[in-house]
């Protein structure tokens, strides 16, 4: 690794790309890379069919961040964009730089917004959210931190709300939370009138990541495939 001021540059082997780390409580972290490899999985084996052909498919990620996930999802054929929305403008700016140094400005759209206000259709949305309510702990000083961790800019509610939104009718979402956050996100995805057509379980260290993939539009799925590594 190589330092740079109070950052670093990690090398990402496996896909040979790199990115610059804040070195404030924001590295590279388990979900991230497990809700990238679900992904990378899913849509690299998917037989798209109708209007969305290979190559063609946007996909949003809703708090990019330094931009780990959509670097590693930038590999996918069936992908020809990637819109990666940060709101806050200091870690935009890493975004940004990880994009540029990877030569993905034509694969990767950074966008520094609250999605909130981001209009438009996807095909696929994919986040990492910040799922630890404020009342769960001390806080963290840095605020980086904080808003990356804690429901501050966006709740768990809220980003199911805001994935119904802006995916189109029969479009995919993928969302990572530990499992003291599941039964939330089933209530909220339910309420949005969205199905949930697969869970993966994590087992990492004391808790268990849960990986939900589901859909928007069709019929009420009458069962979930659920897998546990």
């Amino acid at each position: 690794m190589k330092k740079v001021t109070d950052d670093y540059i990690e090398k990402l082997e496996s896909v040979d790309k790199k990115i610059i780390i804040k070195d404030e409580g924001l590295k590279i972290t388990e979900d991230a890379l497990l809700l990238s490899e679900f992904v990378k999985k899913k849509l690299d084996n998917t037989k798209l069919k109708g209007d969305i052909m290979e190559g063609s498919g946007i996909l949003l990620e809703i708090g990019s961040g330094q931009g780990i996930i959509s670097l590693l999802l930038s590999e996918i054929k069936t992908i020809e964009k990637i819109h990666a929305v940060e709101i806050q403008k200091k870690i935009f700016e890493y975004l940004t730089d990880n994009v540029r140094m990877n030569n993905l400005e034509n694969k990767v759209t950074a966008i520094n917004e609250d999605i909130k206000n981001i209009q438009g259709k996807y095909e696929y949305i994919v986040s990492n959210p910040p799922y630890r309510k404020i009342i769960s702990g001390r806080l963290p000083e840095d605020e980086s931190e904080r808003i990356s961790k804690y429901e501050i800019s966006l709740t768990l509610e809220e980003l199911f709300i805001q994935i119904r939104r802006l995916l189109k009718n029969y479009g995919e979402f993928f969302v990572i939370v530990p499992d003291e956050r599941l039964n939330d996100c089933f209530s909220y995805i339910y309420k949005n009138n969205m199905n949930i057509l697969e869970m993966e379980v994590n087992r990492y260290k004391k808790r268990n990541l849960i990986i939900l993939r589901g859909k928007k539009g069709g019929k009420v799925n009458s069962g979930i495939n659920i897998g546990i590594l």
